[in-house]
Parts: C-alpha cells; structure tokens; sequence
C-alpha cells in the first residue's frame, strides 16, 4: 500500500532544493558589485527559481494522479519557500556576518555617492540621510538582512505558489485517476 507524503513534508523536502538555488542566487548578487559579470549567472539563477518550484509542484500533482487539489499545492509551495527562505537566509547571514562583514556599510556608503552624484532635492536628501546613517553606524546588522529575506521570500514565494498551482490544476490529467479496488 502507497502511502501519500504530507504536504509540509513535501514543501520541506522541496525547501531542500530551493534554499540553496535562492542562496546562490542571492550570493551572486552581491558579488555582482566585485565581479559584474556574476550578473549573469545571477539573472539565469532567477529565472530557475520558479521553474523549479514548478517542476517540484506539477511533480506532487503527477505522483496524486491529479488528485491534489489547489490549495494542497499552493501550501506546499509557501512550505517550499518558507523552508528554502531559511536556508537561504542562514547562508545570506553567514556570507554577510564573516565573509563580508563590511558588505552592508560598503553598499549604503556607494548609494550615498550614486545619489550625490543625482540632481533634485529628493536625491540630496537620500544622500544625506545615507551619508548620515553610515557615519553613526546606524545600518541593517546581517540578521535584520537575513529576516528581511525571510519575509520577502515567503510573500513572492506565496505570490508564485498561487500561480503556479492555478497553472498545474487548469493542465489536463493525461493519466486516469487510480481506484483502490478492496
């Protein structure tokens, strides 16, 4: 007898793969300050996200014949972020705590001059407050970064899921639905 996995289980399972594909990806972006060319394989990175996750969800739909309904995948989608947003933010943490530590400071101090360097008021006042920031010390610590991603990750992870398995549910089953003759 086949026994179904649970949803949570499977979005676990799921956040296994995509907690470190969001970490490259996170990771490349940043260093896309140091190396631009890492850009590209950061863009092709974000472009895997939700195919993955699609592949991961119409796999789920196949292995229930067709039998999951949308709100089955959708959560296993938030789970599969959720839990994939964690890993994500325990590398971004680790990356920006001991292999960088300067990155947060480095990065506000660089949009301070960018907006300088910008003409009106609104940019000006940018810089200041920027410039201001850097000086007193006053930025994100990597904790609040990684936090910040957590809930950044699980609201367009949530966003995708929807889609994705309004996408999957309005696909024909190609297999008839399996009966358990007892």
């Amino acid at each position: 007898m086949e026994t179904q996995r649970s949803v949570y289980r499977r979005g676990a399972e799921n956040g296994l793969v995509m907690g470190p594909l969001m970490a490259v990806v996170v990771i490349l972006m940043g260093a896309t300050g140091y190396v631009s060319l890492l850009g590209v394989p950061a863009i092709f990175g974000l472009m895997a996200v939700p195919c993955v996750a699609y592949i991961m969800l119409a796999r789920s739909y196949r292995e229930d014949d067709g039998r999951s309904t949308f709100s089955a995948l959708w959560l296993q989608g938030i789970c599969a972020f959720f839990f994939g947003g964690m890993l994500m933010a325990v590398a971004v943490f680790v990356a920006l705590r001991w292999v960088w530590p300067g990155f947060i400071t480095e990065q506000m101090r660089m949009m301070g001059e960018l907006l300088a360097q910008q003409s009106g008021a609104e940019a000006e006042q940018l810089a200041r407050v920027f410039r201001k920031s850097v000086e007193s010390g006053n930025v994100p610590s990597p904790i609040d970064i990684a936090l910040e991603l957590i809930y950044v990750v699980v609201f367009t992870g949530s966003l995708l899921s929807m889609l994705l398995s309004l996408i999957i549910r309005s696909r024909r089953r190609t297999t008839p639905p399996k009966f358990d003759n007892k």
